[in-house]
């Protein structure tokens, strides 16, 4: 008997299984997952790590299956974003609050791994064989789909994210959207789990699924690597200069350090250059004050006049609508050409969601207090075309740029402050879906941040130029003038397209299952 049949627990009436093997291996699967992300980027772990929890799954009832689901989801976020416990003490935050704001957001986050469980438990245990690794695959990207539409998002929870290191397979992205890798990695690891049980009982595995996904995982492979074989870019070029000032966080809004701020900055952009720049980036919240919206910006306009170039800068703005997180595109004569307001807070720091508990919980009180912009706001128009900006945790949400590439952005902005996390796995969790979302719509991205990691990521998802965290300094880059991929991707034209197939597949495998028990 394998370890895997020992630790599967037994059928009985109970709807949840409280022995300690199947957790134990559920929490193992969690973790082993997690070391794919960044930094450790084990990636090629991802293709077996889970096999062993949906080895607990299969044939398990769905009580159990969520039980030992949620117990893995709970694993894998706790690792992956352990950097929330430091931040919040970073912060100041004592022990007792920053360890249950870790726990209650992985607990909350792990939720969507037990009901992937329960949901596939249900719904694939009476198909055929050689279709439920199939069905396990549209079954997590279906539950993927709908959790990613509301729920916190801090750049761990898309299985593809997992596969970072390996660029020819994420060319994908143009073509499947954010969630193909994720369908092919959990159908690689059902396979494995079905095989692994085939042999446990005696019986001989089907070799077409494992056939089938090499097949699949061998071609998506040799188009990526074909496409960045033929990867070229022509002059003439785009000078970008990225501003990475190195602020510490918690001196970004103390009075006694705003000059000192605003001296870093000139110092950044009185480096001496060969030529004048087309853009100059600086990061989220860049000023160390308040900007009013309606009103010019001096510290930009200043820089605008003297180089002759747009300037993209972070600010927290008041306007009519109320304070926002916002970015703003000051033309080269000085004037503000255009204005985006953030449209994804994140909860419990620029907005609290449960406002009724500041009534309780006093720690509230001193967070959140900014509105959202709307979800479509106009493109500005740069030296590089149509561009659109985001800001810092909006990168996560593969559906933010899409919207803006299929209006037509051939540029996406994205300023940040990772100051917050320090020298965590959270930054570079964040740069990287960067590198996702530039991929999937074949655009270009560039990335200013206070702290790092600032860079340009070319519409191959290739970074070209960087500037690594902690460090302070000006990036000089260029991008090419010429648009490579003028009418974006697949994705970016059509949308979600397998998310939504897995979705209706999945309801209606489950719809079948219920017509079936009706009859008997």
């Amino acid at each position: 008997m394998s370890w895997l049949s020992a630790a599967r627990p037994a059928a009985g009436p109970r709807a949840f299984d409280v022995s300690v093997k199947p957790f134990s291996v559920a929490v193992l699967s969690g973790l082993l997952t997690a070391l794919c992300l960044p930094r450790p980027g084990l990636c090629l772990l991802a293709w077996f790590s889970l096999a062993p929890l949906l080895g607990l799954w299969s044939g398990s009832a769905p009580g159990r299956a969520f039980g030992t689901g949620w117990a893995a989801g709970l694993a894998f976020h706790g690792l992956a974003l352990y950097w929330i416990y430091p931040t919040c003490r970073f912060a100041g935050i004592g022990v007792p609050v920053a360890l249950l704001a870790w726990s209650c957001l992985a607990l909350f986050l792990g939720l969507a791994w037990g009901l992937a469980g329960a949901f596939g438990a249900w719904s694939t245990g009476t198909l055929p064989r050689p279709w439920r690794p199939w069905a396990w695959a549209m079954a997590w990207t279906a539950l993927s789909v709908v959790w990613e539409r509301w729920t916190p998002r801090l750049g761990a929870d898309l299985l593809a994210y997992t596969q970072y290191r390996h660029l020819s397979l994420l060319q994908a992205g143009s073509l499947l959207g954010p969630h193909g890798l994720g369908f092919l990695i959990v159908a690689a690891n059902a396979s494995l789990s079905q095989a692994w049980e085939d042999l446990d009982r005696g019986a001989r595995p089907n070799p077409a699924n494992p056939a089938v996904l090499l097949a699949l995982l061998a071609l998506a492979w040799a188009w990526g690597f074909g496409l960045l074989t033929l990867r070229a870019a022509s002059a003439p070029w785009a000078r970008i200069e990225i501003l990475q000032p190195n602020i510490e966080q918690y001196r970004k809004w103390d009075e006694g350090f705003e000059e000192e701020i605003r001296r870093g900055f000139a110092e950044l952009l009185s480096l001496p250059r060969p030529e004048s720049p087309h853009l100059v980036v600086w990061p989220e919240a860049a000023l160390p004050r308040w900007v009013e919206e309606g009103r010019d910006i001096p510290e930009a306009a200043e820089w605008s006049r003297r180089l002759g170039a747009f300037q993209v800068l972070g600010a927290v703005s008041r306007g009519p609508k109320g304070p926002h997180n916002s970015v703003f595109l000051v033309g080269p004569e000085g004037r503000v050409r255009g204005s985006y307001h953030k449209r994804e807070l994140v909860p419990f720091g620029e907005y609290v969601p449960l406002r009724f508990l500041r009534r309780f919980i006093g720690i509230l009180n001193q967070l959140g207090g900014l509105a959202a912009g709307e979800p479509l706001q106009p493109l500005w128009q740069t030296p590089l075309g149509p561009t659109a900006a985001g800001i810092c945790y909006e990168a996560v949400f593969p559906r933010w740029a899409r919207a803006d590439a299929g209006r037509g952005a051939r540029l996406l902005v994205n300023v940040t402050n990772d100051g917050w996390y320090k020298d965590t796995w959270g930054p570079f969790q964040h740069f990287q879906t960067n590198v996702f979302r530039a991929i999937e719509n074949r655009v270009a991205v560039i990335r200013s941040g206070n702290t790092g990691i600032s860079g340009v990521i070319d519409p191959w998802g290739v970074v070209t130029a960087s500037l690594g965290l902690g460090e302070r300094g000006r990036l000089d880059a260029q991008l090419p003038l010429e648009d490579p991929f003028p009418r974006r991707s697949f994705y970016a034209r059509h949308g979600d397209w397998l998310g939504l197939l897995c979705l209706l597949a999945s309801l209606a495998i489950a719809g079948a299952k219920i017509l079936r028990s009706g009859k008997t």
